[in-house]
């Protein structure tokens, strides 16, 4: 395998200059990072290992993770993992994905959906999780974690419509179809600036018009 580190970004300079200088202390792999159209464009000091994407306008994660994809096939990498600039994820489960067999296809980083994480974010989970099961075929155990590994050349054979954050939905339910081999890496859960719950019902909202478009 050859893995690089894809990273979408959309105004969060301060927190991916954290997370950068934090993957780097740990490893060294190139990292892709893809600014989606900030207001102030990310400048990351010319580290060596980072080569930094640009949409001109706020294109979507879905659109970002995609050109970060793009890219890496072009460059010769087989797997991406992925994680959001927020610091909602720990780097230091990155050796986990890197580590897990070749043999599967989308690697998912599991939260655990205690008490401690709000009620509104898991209902949206529960709601999901369940439908793309259902879609996909197999039991789906946390669809919105946006912490995975990808094997690109799955990647490369699907055609995906959806620019927002419903791609990563997409995404298992393609993969699936592709007969894709999946497994799991249980992770922390980290909440910084979680979103209203009114955003996380849009969001869910997004969700089910994506499914139904895409997949009646």
């Amino acid at each position: 395998m050859r893995i690089n580190i894809v990273i979408p970004s959309f105004n969060n300079q301060e927190s991916l200059s954290v997370l950068i200088k934090k993957i780097n202390v740990l490893y060294n792999k190139k990292i892709i990072v893809v600014d989606d159209g900030s207001k102030t464009p990310l400048a990351l000091d010319d580290i060596s290992n980072v080569k930094i994407l640009r949409n001109n306008i706020n294109r979507g994660k879905g659109y970002a993770l995609m050109k970060g994809f793009k890219y890496s096939v072009e460059e010769g990498f087989t797997h991406s993992i992925t994680l959001d600039s927020d610091l909602q994820h720990d780097p230091l489960y990155i050796k986990k994905f890197i580590e897990m067999d070749e043999r599967y296809d989308m690697i998912i980083g599991k939260r655990k959906f205690s008490k401690t994480m709000p009620a509104s974010r898991r209902l949206s989970n529960r709601i999901t999780s369940n439908m793309i099961s259902s879609i996909a075929g197999l039991k789906i155990k946390d669809s919105q974690s946006g912490y995975r590994r990808y094997n690109l050349s799955i990647f490369k054979e699907l055609d995906f419509k959806e620019f927002g954050f419903q791609f990563e939905s997409e995404a298992i339910i393609k993969y699936a179809r592709n007969q894709a081999k999946f497994n799991y890496i249980d992770i922390s859960t980290i909440y910084n600036n979680e979103s209203s719950s009114q955003r996380i019902i849009i969001d869910t909202l997004k969700f089910i018009r994506m499914i139904v478009k895409n997949f009646r």
